[in-house]
């Protein structure tokens, strides 16, 4: 499989050092809207600038298409994609609109083509060995989900509704992996770092499920955990049988600049994220682990918690 990149900023870096372990030639180039960009991103990985997205999505060499762009653009060039017969890897948040991803689906199904989320939290292989043993019913009914993230970000990046489309949406897929759809959900937030004091950056979300699990989302850009099992990144699940704790940072390395870019687990996860898209999805067919109808799902639940903020009362979630 050749693969090209639409929007080539710091996340298709990791993609590129992703590939670069998987098959050093599969890379075929990449489009920015900036020519410069560009340029300079295939200089430095390799491949072709192309000139125009359009000359991308004409080359009968590229298979495959890794959108990652800001996401107001994510559907229109991974719709397009599809159209032009490519498979898509579509970094999250697939759209800022659920019913667009819903359309993705239709297009995909209609040109017989992968369009499989880069939902890449769910990859990393710890997270896939609690939910192989949550399903073989090793923890037996599942009580609470806790999903955790707290690290510092520059304060000058807030903006309203950052937090939840950018850091909420790998909680709300994540909660989705595991148990499942949840009922209602109800929403908290404050702002304690952001410059823009209008914008979150601390968030809670508490989802109820019929059968009386409760999934706890916490996720702040406002502080490190410095203590000495920190929640930096941290997913928890208690059953009446047993319990499953993931802490993301076991491994981590110095120099670089980007907060949890200095996680082991967040990297690998962009490798195990690449290696089912190409080896699994694309060579054995086999479904992603996260979907586009996960994706849908993802969108309707913080939807309903941004309403929840709004309205500051417990909402009850409608996936229709």
């Amino acid at each position: 499989m050749n693969v090209a990149i639409i929007g080539l900023g710091k996340v298709a870096e990791l993609h590129v050092e992703a590939l670069r372990q998987l098959a050093p030639h599969t890379l075929v180039g990449g489009w920015s809207r900036s020519a410069i960009k560009a340029e300079a991103f295939c200089a430095r990985f390799g491949g072709i600038a192309y000139p125009s997205i359009e000359a991308l999505l004409d080359d009968q060499e590229v298979n495959a298409v890794l959108v990652a762009t800001g996401s107001d653009s994510h559907f229109e060039y991974a719709k397009r994609a599809l159209m032009a017969g490519k498979h898509v890897l579509l970094e999250k948040p697939l759209s800022p609109v659920a019913s667009q991803i819903r359309e993705l689906a239709e297009i995909a199904k209609a040109h017989n083509r992968v369009c499989m989320p880069s939902h890449n939290y769910v990859y990393a292989e710890s997270m896939r060995r609690l939910k192989a043993h949550i399903d073989a019913g090793r923890l037996g009914a599942i009580v609470n989900f806790w999903a955790i993230y707290n690290k510092r970000h520059d304060a000058s990046i807030g903006q309203p509704d950052l937090t939840m489309r950018e850091l909420m949406v790998h909680h709300a897929y994540c909660m989705l992996y595991f148990l499942g759809r949840p009922s209602h959900v109800y929403a908290t937030g404050t702002n304690v770092h952001f410059t823009d004091k209008s914008a979150d950056d601390q968030l809670m979300i508490t989802a109820e499920y019929t059968d009386g699990k409760i999934a706890n989302l916490w996720g702040s850009f406002s502080a490190d955990d410095r203590s000495r099992e920190p929640w930096s990144c941290y997913f928890k699940v208690i059953g009446m049988n047993g319990s499953g704790v993931i802490p993301w940072d076991v491994t981590k390395f110095d120099g670089e600049s980007i907060p949890f870019w200095d996680d082991a687990t967040y990297w690998d996860s962009f490798l195990q994220v690449q290696s089912y898209f190409l080896n699994d999805c694309l060579a054995r067919l086999s479904p992603p682990l996260s979907t586009l109808e996960d994706a849908y799902d993802a969108a309707v639940v913080l939807d309903a918690a941004r309403r929840s903020l709004q309205e500051k009362r417990r909402i009850e979630i409608n996936y229709s």
